[in-house]
């Protein structure tokens, strides 16, 4: 069974203007097998023509997009360009309603984008966000050259920003706001140098809107 959908798959996008079109699976593990047998999902993907990459769509055997970008190789070992994820929606991923049949949906939607980023030379770069079930943004962080660089946010379901901070070569740097906004850990090359909470931390955020008066 799981032969004829990926051959009827690689059909129907050879009817498009791809120059080639290439099939590939993969394990419960996600690497590459040859075994029709183990394998868990598979991808096609196909060079338009005049294109310089690889568009690359991965699938389950009911169909069902998994991932999709592009590679600047056949063999898929560079991802190039941006990628998107998906996943289900169910209870444990869904805030909204966990109780009822609409943890397992929302809108009239089943799956949702988990995450979305870009790869340039098969490295990560710019802002990679993850997302929750409903589209609300749950977390930002940056990257440079494949290492995270940059402003790094996390949020509340309801869009209340839970943690803030900057990272320098994978590294946490400067002032790290957590908890909302009732902590402010200072870091130097990742190395935790203070912690304030309470009233401490409540004299020097007056302290600094004084001064920015």
């Amino acid at each position: 069974m799981k032969r004829i959908v990926v051959l009827f798959f690689l059909l129907v996008t050879s009817s498009f203007t791809y120059s080639q079109v290439k099939t590939v699976m993969f394990d419960s593990k996600d690497q590459v097998t040859q075994d029709s047998s183990l394998a868990a999902t598979y991808a096609v993907y196909g060079r338009l023509a005049g294109d310089s990459v690889y568009t690359f769509k991965k699938f389950d055997f009911d169909g069902v997009l998994l991932t999709s970008g592009s590679f600047k190789d056949d063999s898929l070992q560079v991802p190039h360009g941006k990628f998107t994820y998906y996943n289900w929606i169910t209870p444990e991923n869904n805030p909204v309603s966990t109780y009822s049949s609409s943890a397992f949906e929302i809108n009239g939607k089943e799956r949702f984008i988990e995450v979305t980023g870009s790869f340039e030379d098969g490295k990560r770069t710019g802002r990679w966000i993850t997302f929750y079930p409903d589209g609300k943004m749950k977390q930002i962080i940056t990257f440079s050259q494949g290492v995270i660089h940059g402003g790094y946010q996390s949020f509340a379901h309801s869009g209340k920003v839970l943690v803030s901070g900057l990272y320098s070569s994978g590294k946490r740097t400067g002032t790290w706001v957590l908890d909302g906004g009732k902590q402010e850990n200072e870091y130097v090359n990742d190395q935790l140098i203070s912690s304030l909470r309470g009233k401490k931390l409540r004299e020097k955020q007056q302290q600094r809107k004084n001064v920015n008066q």
